[in-house]
């Protein structure tokens, strides 16, 4: 049973961070698909690290923010490098931090909870 709530807690969160990723990356041509993946790729790292042991000694902002910074940082770099295929761009590093700040949220309420 617990892994059940788990899983819900776990896709109510990614719905969440997505609907909060579509507030803060909007634009005149709506979100684009690539917001989506970087909120939910970083949600899932988040989710993983938040569990992992070294960084479970971690407070919840400072997971968030080397989530941001490393993943979406290194994202964006490498799309920088590489402009004639990828553009880097800001709204990405705000839908990385979402979708990091949201699974912060599922881990606070799941261990608050259970």
């Amino acid at each position: 049973m617990k892994n059940i709530i788990l899983a819900l807690a776990i896709t109510l969160g990614l719905a969440i961070g997505l609907l909060a990723g579509t507030a803060l990356t909007a634009n005149a041509q709506g979100v684009t698909h690539d917001k989506y993946d970087h909120a939910s790729a970083c949600y899932g790292i988040e989710l993983t690290l938040s569990e992992c042991k070294p960084f479970k000694s971690w407070k919840p902002w400072q997971r968030a923010l080397f989530t941001t910074a490393v993943v979406g940082g290194g994202k964006e770099w490498y799309d920088s490098r590489h402009p004639d295929r990828h553009s880097a761009d800001w709204g990405d590093i705000a839908a990385d931090a979402v979708g990091a700040v949201s699974a912060e949220g599922v881990v606070w309420l799941y261990h608050k909870t259970w």
